[in-house]
């Protein structure tokens, strides 16, 4: 097992391997080949394969300083997408931890807004008929929880 760990090793010294605009490809490829399970369209198969073929070459790739200099390249250019989908897996654990959290509330809580600045408020469960003072604009109005 050793031997052929070794011989790997040897094989890709001095090969540029994986970087962001081959894994870009890659990715391209495989929405491509889902695309073709729904398509059935030889024309997107053939992309999805020039795309896989593509990133596998560029792997393999002996050039490293041109593969560089494209990577640098697609790295700059997409440098604005990128950090907008930087962003993308916090936003939506904080959307799904806020909704498991209102859920949960709603077992204790009756959640309503106000009628004039429509501020979520909320008020204990099983009150009855209240007097509520909403925290924004202080507005009184009578709410049945």
């Amino acid at each position: 097992m050793n031997d052929f760990r070794y011989r790997m090793a040897k094989f890709f010294n001095g090969r540029t391997g994986v970087d962001a605009l081959g894994r870009t490809f890659t990715w391209l490829a495989l929405i491509l080949m889902f695309l073709t399970m729904i398509t059935h369209s030889n024309i997107v198969y053939l992309l999805a394969m020039g795309c896989l073929i593509y990133s596998i070459w560029r792997m393999f790739s002996k050039n490293y300083q041109k593969r560089y200099n494209e990577n640098a390249i697609f790295l700059a250019k997409t440098a604005g997408i990128r950090s907008k989908l930087s962003v993308l897996p916090f936003k939506i654990r904080t959307f799904f931890n806020k909704t498991k959290a209102e859920y949960n509330q709603r077992k204790v809580y009756s959640i309503f807004k106000c009628p004039s600045c429509k501020q979520k408020l909320r008020a204990p469960k099983g009150r009855g008929r209240i007097q509520v003072t909403c925290s924004k604009c202080h507005s009184v109005f009578i709410k049945k929880v």
